[in-house]
């Protein structure tokens, strides 16, 4: 199995790079193959979330370690899974947001929801249009 990189151009998927081409150069006319859709990670996007998780730990009080912040934050976002020990303790883990782990449409999720997640808990103090200026959203 291999993963490949395609694009859509006048409403037809196309490879994006020569490993592609390669792929799917060795088809067989009429072959079919099983595709998951998933968009690869934005490096900016990536960088414009850590910035914006910095911005909104500056605009709280509540917390002081800006680690603890976000991992709170992805949580309230819903980014988190659940564990119940052989003890019947219930532990929960922030999910990894690593390039391996998250695509980039589960990604755009999870910033939206932490904006949510923080105006949800902070939106007495700040306006969501104040929220989305300072994260460079407006």
């Amino acid at each position: 199995m291999a993963d490949i990189f395609l694009k859509k151009i006048h409403g037809v998927l196309v490879p994006a790079d020569d490993a592609a081409e390669e792929v799917i150069s060795k088809m067989n006319r009429g072959e079919c193959i099983k595709v998951k859709y998933t968009r690869p990670r934005n490096y900016e996007n990536h960088k414009r979330f850590f910035a914006a998780i910095n911005a909104m730990f500056d605009m709280q009080t509540h917390f002081t370690n800006i680690k603890q912040f976000r991992t709170w934050i992805q949580m309230k976002a819903g980014a988190y899974t659940t564990v119940v020990a052989p003890n019947g303790a219930t532990m929960f883990f922030p999910d990894s947001i690593s390039f391996a782990d998250m695509d980039e449409i589960e990604f755009q999720a999870l910033f939206s929801g932490c904006l949510d997640a923080f105006l949800e808990s902070f939106g007495d103090k700040v306006s969501k249009d104040e929220l989305l200026r300072v994260v460079d959203f407006s």
